[in-house]
């Protein structure tokens, strides 16, 4: 049994309309706007429309070249240099990067030196500690300078400290300015070999935290650069610095062509001998301290 709604559907489906031949003639065609103007008007629209009334106006001669309008452009702006790029400013690099070339605020310290350390031996290695962590912060001025052994009675032996380095500066072979380094003095714990111990002021850590800093560019002016590494004040008017040049690599700093520059103040000033032991201890102090290294970087 077949359902009426789909048959009705069915027959719609499929009818088509047909049509005689005199009957397809006579059909009008769809309207349009030109064939609802000729059942209404007729065919002669100038009875209809007054020419007078449609505006006209004359039309402009075709233009061959068009103007283009030019805008200056404006003055370029001036711009700091980038790292690597130019040395061509007129705002000195010094203020432009004085975290690599401006001094840094630790030399402005009269008093006393910024940066003092414990040195603690643990299983054959060294620790510098801040002496803030101990009970002597400043044992710089526990220790008489050489200049005030006036104070102290002769014949006893007295250890005293120099005039220890605290901060140079490092000239570049290049247009870039000079860098400060900063030490950062040491006191090493007395052993069999030194009594009272001695000091040392290392540069190291102060050449790594600028020179890792530059870009690869400038580090060639640097090339070279002779820069102390570590100074040794044993405390009995012997001094001994380490130096190099410095070498850059592309992930690594080195200190080479090292010498040591030694200083002996008892051979200018004989008034000191009352205050150290009757011969330097120990007599090659070299034989009882480890520098860094040479074939490590820093």
């Amino acid at each position: 049994m077949c359902d009426v709604t789909d048959f009705v559907l069915d027959n719609v489906s499929t009818y088509k309309p047909t049509y005689c031949k005199d009957e397809k003639e006579n059909l009008l065609p769809a309207p349009t706007q030109d064939s609802f103007v000729h059942q209404h008007l007729g065919h002669d629209l100038r009875e209809h429309v007054v020419l007078e009334d449609i505006p006209t106006a004359s039309l402009l001669p075709p233009v061959v070249d068009t103007p283009i309008a030019t805008v200056l452009s404006p003055a370029p702006e001036p711009c700091q240099p980038s790292p690597g790029v130019s040395f061509l400013s007129e705002v000195p690099l010094v203020d432009l990067f004085p975290n690599l070339f401006a001094a840094p605020a630790c030399t402005y310290t009269i008093d006393r030196h910024s940066y003092q350390y414990q040195v603690v031996y643990d299983c054959g290695e060294k620790f510098w500690v801040p002496s803030e962590e101990f009970v002597e912060q400043d044992f710089l001025c526990l220790l008489p300078h050489v200049n005030n052994l006036d104070n102290h009675p002769v014949s006893f032996v007295t250890p005293f400290w120099a005039d220890i380095f605290h901060n140079i500066w490092v000239k570049s072979n290049g247009p870039l300015p000079s860098v400060n380094l900063c030490a950062k003095v040491g006191r090493h714990s007395h052993s069999a070999s030194f009594p009272f111990g001695y000091l040392g002021s290392s540069f190291v850590d102060s050449i790594k935290f600028i020179f890792r800093q530059f870009p690869p560019d400038w580090l060639t002016h640097f090339e070279g650069a002779l820069v102390p590494l570590v100074a040794y004040d044993f405390l009995d008017g012997y001094i001994a610095t380490l130096c190099g040049q410095l070498h850059f690599t592309t992930d690594s700093i080195f200190v080479e062509e090292r010498n040591t520059c030694t200083e002996d103040l008892l051979h200018m000033q004989l008034g000191l001998a009352t205050f150290v032991c009757t011969s330097h201890v120990p007599t090659n102090p070299f034989a009882c301290i480890t520098p860094p290294p040479v074939e490590t970087p820093l």
